[in-house]
């Protein structure tokens, strides 16, 4: 057992002798070689360009303004005076109730009235002569007042047998006819204002402090290829936590009435707008721990430099400090060079 603890130390130490005597090579380096090989690279000359700040979301169509018709009052429906799918204006005479049973109502209080009147004139008089009590006449006065009240009433209910329009809009189908009993709470038909018309949809909370009243609009809808315009005349004041989103209105002229409830919305909201941008392509940019960086041409050696970014496209990134107009960027090849590496453009735009 001690020869072979003995042999093991002997062979460990010829070993060790070895490889210190094993002659060094004074050309090697340690790490990575500085690489002396030309890299080509695409780069593009910064310029600058206008550039807008646009958003798309979607949203909805609504009229400006909108209503159920209903009966305030059951009844038999004695007229009915509205095309179906007709421009109303307000005040139009829509539905008219039988009222026969209020109006004999009415003239059986205005009877009473009359008597009760002439009761109160004749207590009054007698009054004044020490002929009643006061307490008789304040019973004759206040069945006088009591008939006047239950008139009004009557009145109101036979106000109520006539169904007009709340505002100038267009009415949709009935669903009633001359001869029909209704209740109270019966839809009689729904009537809908489309001139203007209402935009309605949600923003990303990231842009709640960018977006005001009286900012402009424009969308489209399926079936027109045009643009619509508007402008938001209401911002919710919270931010919906369902959505994460914040609620916006806008109003559009819809002049020519081809705008409907209901119809989806394609939306386009301009936030800024940049005369002179420098624009770069979004590939370009190099992110770091903190910031970005991207890489500038320089006589042959890529140079990378620290920017900041303001507006992003689909393609393009703005640059809103760290570039001037002129310089040369490196658009590809950025992932296999490093900074101070030799480089050359074989394409240049």
């Amino acid at each position: 057992m001690k020869k072979t603890v003995i042999w093991i130390v002997i062979i460990a130490a010829v070993v060790k002798a070895l490889i210190l005597l094993k002659p060094v090579n004074k050309d090697a380096i340690v790490g990575p070689p500085a690489s002396k090989k030309i890299i080509q690279v695409e780069g593009r000359i910064v310029k600058t360009t206008p550039v807008s700040n646009i958003i798309k979301v979607s949203g909805n169509i609504m009229s400006n303004e909108e209503v159920n018709l209903q009966s305030q009052i059951a009844g038999v429906v004695t007229d009915v005076n509205f095309i179906e799918g007709a421009h109303i204006k307000k005040g139009d005479l829509l539905i008219k109730i039988d009222d026969a049973q209020y109006q004999a109502q009415l003239q059986k209080d205005q009877v009473a009235k009359n008597l009760d009147q002439v009761t109160v004139d004749r207590t009054k008089k007698l009054l004044d002569i020490n002929g009643v009590s006061q307490q008789d006449y304040d019973i004759a006065l206040n069945n006088l007042n009591t008939v006047i009240a239950d008139m009004k009433l009557i009145e109101v209910s036979i106000g109520y047998c006539s169904i007009r329009a709340p505002f100038d809009g267009v009415i949709g189908l009935k669903n009633v006819s001359p001869g029909s009993y209704i209740n109270t709470g019966t839809v009689i038909a729904d009537i809908e204002q489309l001139s203007p018309i209402k935009i309605d949809f949600y923003v990303p909370e990231k842009y709640s402090g960018q977006l005001q009243k009286d900012d402009s609009i424009h969308f489209t809808v399926s079936g027109y290829e045009e643009n619509f315009a508007g402008i938001i005349y209401a911002v919710d004041p919270k931010i919906e936590q369902t959505s994460g989103g914040m609620h916006v209105r806008a109003l559009s002229p819809n002049k020519n009435g081809r705008l409907l409830p209901g119809q989806f919305a394609n939306i386009s909201i301009m936030l800024s707008h940049v005369d002179n941008a420098i624009m770069i392509p979004t590939e370009a940019v190099i992110p770091k721990v903190i910031g970005q960086n991207i890489y500038v041409y320089k006589k042959g050696v890529a140079v990378s430099k620290p920017i900041e970014l303001g507006i992003r496209t689909d393609s393009t990134v703005e640059v809103t400090k760290g570039l001037n107009p002129g310089d040369t960027i490196i658009t590809r090849g950025s992932m296999v060079i490093y900074p101070g590496s030799k480089v050359t453009i074989n394409t240049l735009r």
